[in-house]
């Protein structure tokens, strides 16, 4: 059956997370507003596709224009032109000849937002959960899906296709084995800044309810006070772990935040008896060689290095990847250009033999990467993996909320990614006539008045 996309409509949803206390704030984004750009694709058969791209605030405006851009490319096209031929469709966008200058960031996750839209699309239109629907696909398809054009020093078409093949037995017993328990999940419940009560009951709470991984952000301003620092550190991570168990894994984010990989090394010291999992996003997102060189400075440690939330594409993955930059690799769904160049980057970690973490920090991510989660393990294992959840904006939010049960998220049951909405929450939260939409004026008057603001924000 013919699926012809009529039209695309794109939502502009900003929730004003700083009013939820400290929830949300990180070392770099200190008051953030949790907001999210939702394309829309209606076909002339009553189907809807949607996506879901993350963002903090006034840069929903800039990613909301950077999707409607690409509305000519899109709105007229049948659903299967895409399923016959979603590599060369993907890069339709991604390679456009008037777009392509604009490279990485907002375009490319605006490419990503409709891809993903026209996935969600395609898995309706089979009635299935996007989980299903990925994990289904034969591995000739999964490889037609991936531009290899910059890829193929690490990981070439035939290798991906051998290694694919030769799990095929694989993928159906884990496929058994996670609809039966599901995937670990870990919580990011130590938000720069919280309220130490509130992270000890919140903790303790997940603990009793079987989650065994917290993740805490560390250094927030320790580029002008270092000592100060390290002391909020240690009582955020002490605090999480005398209100948990022995059992319990710890986890730290830094946002970027650290420096350079010796100040990250050195910083990470200070709290290594903690014994923390890895450290995320220690130093900028791109800086290949410090992730190799911090990774070995960190490794007698035993504290390992996370990183990928801001990673802009498949080659940056590549780079830190083959250079023995990571111990975990933290895909995003929202960041890069869609459930095809995940495929990718999922790949060459397996082929790295470095476990797939995916970042799900924002409104709606857990539901992209869950899905991803799960085509990683059916495909390649569960071990070192880990899922992070947010135990808010889920109820209230999503029609059909993620469920975490026994510190395991659920494989979930709605058709596509399980984006929709309520109504009652876009109503209130859409931007610019939402009456509870987020106020970007007192955004920056909480995030100027925290602990370790930058000298910069007097600006704002």
């Amino acid at each position: 059956m013919k699926h012809r996309i009529v039209s695309l409509e794109v939502l502009d949803i900003r929730y004003p997370t700083v009013r939820l206390g400290m929830a949300g704030s990180d070392p770099r984004h200190l008051a953030p507003n949790y907001s999210c750009v939702v394309p829309l694709l209606r076909t002339d058969t009553g189907l809807e596709g949607r996506s879901l791209i993350f963002t903090v605030g006034d840069g929903n405006q800039i990613q909301k224009a950077a999707v409607e851009a690409l509305r000519r490319f899109v709105v007229g096209r049948d659903l299967n032109d895409f399923i016959e031929e979603p590599g060369l469709f993907a890069q339709a966008l991604v390679e456009h000849h008037q777009l392509r200058w604009l490279a990485l960031g907002t375009y490319r996750m605006a490419a990503g937002g409709i891809i993903n839209a026209l996935w969600d699309v395609w898995a309706k239109a089979e009635g299935v959960p996007m989980w299903k629907l990925l994990t289904s696909l034969p591995p000739a398809k999964i490889v037609q899906c991936i531009d290899f054009h910059h890829l193929r020093d690490v990981l070439t078409e035939d290798e991906l296709l051998g290694m694919l093949e030769s799990r095929l037995g694989d993928r159906a017993a884990n496929l058994e084995r996670l609809a039966v328990e599901g995937i670990r999940v870990y919580s990011t419940a130590g938000w720069s800044g919280r309220p130490l009560e509130e992270v000890r009951q919140l903790c303790g709470s997940l603990y009793q309810q079987g989650t065994r991984a917290f993740k805490a952000k560390v250094g927030r301003g320790q580029q002008y006070d270092r000592q100060r620092a390290i002391d909020e550190d240690r009582r955020m991570l002490q605090a999480m772990r005398e209100s948990t168990g022995p059992d319990a894994l710890l986890l730290t984010d830094a946002n970027q935040n650290l420096g350079d990989w010796r100040n990250a090394a050195s910083y990470m010291a200070e709290l290594a008896d903690y014994h923390p999992l890895f450290i995320e996003e220690a130093i900028a997102y791109n800086d290949v060689i410090g992730y190799a060189k911090l990774r070995e400075a960190l490794a007698p440690l035993g504290i390992g290095v996370a990183g990928g939330e801001q990673a802009p594409d498949a080659v940056t993955f590549k780079q830190l990847l083959a250079h023995g930059g990571l111990t975990h690799c933290q895909i995003d769904g929202a960041r890069v250009a869609g459930v095809n160049e995940l495929f990718a980057i999922v790949a060459m970690a397996a082929k790295f033999h470095v476990p797939v973490c995916p970042h799900s920090g924002g409104i709606g991510l857990g539901q992209l990467v869950g899905a991803m989660s799960i085509f990683d393990q059916a495909w390649f294992g569960s071990e070192g993996r880990w899922l992070e959840y947010l135990e808010f904006l889920q109820a209230g939010v999503f029609k059909k909320p993620l469920v975490v049960r026994d510190g395991h998220y659920q494989l979930p049951s709605a058709p596509g990614w399980g984006l929709e909405m309520e109504d009652d929450f876009v109503a209130r939260y859409v931007y610019p006539d939402g009456p509870d939409t987020a106020n970007s004026e007192e955004s920056d008057r909480v995030a100027a008045a925290q602990p370790g603001a930058p000298p910069y924000v007097r600006f704002w």
